[in-house]
């Protein structure tokens, strides 16, 4: 499965999404010994990096699959990107423009970046200004078959007063300006080229980053090789084998036996046999895939919000992820993942409070019927829980709720509905009671698509929008355009705090939890860090201890 767009919430028909990219808090973890981190890092060797999938191109900006991501990331940087904690850091830019230090204007229109001198390509060519323009050029070429010209649409124009510096001007304000020029290209070997979707480049590509392409044996392995002028100093590693193993039980076959030195992207199936490998750390890094369940408040049921409150303290989100998702999953609060900066880490997911759950439906009139279940003016607090069909993670899911629910005196029905329909019919038109499913954040997080009011998908919308419970809320519609009206990323920080406090105090939604990328990594390996620009983001400070 491939890369997600930036900016941008996509609803996940599947258990497991690959690649988010993003900005985050969290740090991956991992069962390491406390005198494994003290062995001296040694230089030099090769490190085998094990993929289910290999890249169709190495050109970023024409493909979204996950292995394009991952090994571009070695021979790419863009201006800015993310560390581990989900900071932005400068990359070829030499800091993050922002309203403080004057890189970004008043009205957010202007943003200036200022490159690193002395850069240069992996052919010896000097890294300028001009690429970063080229680049802008190239994506919105009509000719060239990117991924997505999200943002670098509304730029106006991009001046280049020098070498070492970009001047961005916007037609109109872009509130996740910086997830843009996340890659950039050569200018110098692309200008001529007559159509890059054929480019010889993009199979033999030239970058700045910290490996250069040395061989690729398709179908078998890619090896980079460490390129001594990078500009963050030489890789620790001489190379990096980005090898292909289609299979996961042979990955983690090759991984024992030592042919690999990093699986990445495990399933959840697999997680099990991972942790018994005696030579391998299992790291677990959490990612913005939010699994929650919409309430449909248009339904008289939920239009209470104690109701809601109920079923939210009824829910043991902790055994959720302890019982079906082993443990690799973050129990959630809000729709913020932990890999963002919007990420509001005052508001937790309380654990189970059956009592509470019950003073609750009390104080709102609700009574407990002689088979347990509450009832209030002849209505039992009964209901269908939606998920799609022939998915055995949330099936497993809904069947806990059910049985969670059942202890506090309410009836959860499970309903299983097929992929599709439940896609584009239950949750497009609001055919459901409470449904459950993911959403993936993109880098930025904008949620106005799933809770601003003007975005409940109906006929005067052309059911357009993806608030799906139907929210409806003053503050909350404010606090969403005014994010993404104002350059000040604390301003938007704040606006999105509190949205995650009142998304906690409402219950428009029940957040389960944020899903994690698995990987299972060799205990002699040094500076593993995945993050939010993925795990390959800081390879060039990899080594074996």
């Amino acid at each position: 499965m491939g890369c997600l767009r930036r900016g941008k919430w996509i609803l996940l028909a599947l258990i497991a999404v690959l690649a988010i990219t993003g900005c985050g808090r969290f740090s991956p973890s991992a069962d390491k010994k406390p005198e494994e981190s003290k062995k001296e890092l040694r230089q030099g060797g090769q490190l085998v990096y094990g993929s289910l999938q290999e890249p169709s191109m190495l050109n970023p900006l024409l493909s979204d699959l996950l292995s394009v991501s991952e090994v571009s990331s070695l021979l790419f940087n863009g201006l800015l990107r993310a560390n581990d904690k989900g900071e932005w850091m400068p990359d070829l830019a030499l800091d993050v423009p922002t309203l403080q230090n004057g890189g970004v204007s008043r009205d957010g229109l202007t943003v200036t970046y200022r490159l690193r001198p002395g850069v240069t390509w992996h052919d010896g060519v000097a890294f300028t200004a001009q690429d970063v323009k080229f680049t802008w050029q190239l994506i919105m070429n009509p000719k060239a078959n990117v991924i997505s010209r999200e943002g670098y649409d509304k730029i106006a124009s991009i001046d280049t007063p020098d070498a070492t510096t970009v001047v961005v001007r916007f037609r109109e304000f872009y509130a996740p300006y910086l997830t843009l020029f996340s890659v950039i290209l050569p200018k110098h070997i692309l200008e001529n080229v007559p159509d890059i979707n054929k480019a010889a480049f993009n199979r033999s590509p030239i970058g700045t980053g910290p490996f250069k392409l040395k061989e690729w044996r398709m179908a078998e392995a890619i090896i980079l090789e460490a390129n001594p002028q990078f500009f963050r100093g030489k890789p620790v590693l001489d190379s990096i084998e980005y090898k292909v193993v289609p299979e996961m039980n042979l990955l983690l076959t090759q991984l024992k036996a030592g042919e690999i030195d990093i699986a990445s992207n495990l399933d959840l199936s697999q997680l099990d046999q991972a942790r018994s490998l005696d030579n391998v750390n299992v790291v677990t890094t959490p990612n913005s895939i939010w699994e929650h369940v919409d309430f449909n408040l248009d339904k008289p049921l939920f239009q209470e919000v104690q109701v809601r409150q109920a079923i939210v303290d009824g829910v043991d989100r902790q055994a959720i992820v302890a019982t079906v998702l082993k443990n690799a999953a973050v129990p959630a609060a809000g729709d913020q993942p932990p890999v963002s900066w919007a990420y509001n880490p005052s508001v937790t997911a309380a654990g189970r409070d059956v009592n509470a759950a019950k003073g609750l439906l009390n104080q709102a009139g609700w009574v407990a019927g002689p088979d347990g279940i509450y009832a209030k003016n002849g209505v039992r607090l009964s209901f269908s829980l939606a998920y799609p069909q022939n998915d055995k993670t949330r099936e497993a899911v809904a069947q806990l709720i059910v049985q969670q629910l059942k202890e506090v005196g309410i009836e959860a029905r499970p309903l299983a509905v097929e992929k599709e329909t439940f896609f584009n019919d239950t949750l497009k038109n609001r055919r459901f009671d409470m449904a459950l499913y993911a959403w993936a954040a993109g880098s930025d997080p904008d949620n106005s698509d799933l809770w601003n009011s003007r975005n409940i998908p109906g006929w005067n919308n052309g059911y357009a929008g993806r608030n799906y419970p139907g929210w409806r809320n003053p503050e909350v519609d404010g606090l969403t355009e005014q994010a993404v009206r104002t350059p000040d990323l604390e301003t938007r920080k704040q606006a999105y705090f509190r949205i995650q406090e009142i998304i906690n105090q409402e219950c428009p939604v029940l957040p389960l939890y944020f899903h994690t990328q698995l990987a299972a990594v060799k205990k002699n390996i040094a500076n593993y860090k995945p993050g939010p620009a993925g795990a390959l983001w800081n390879a060039w400070q990899w080594g074996f201890r």
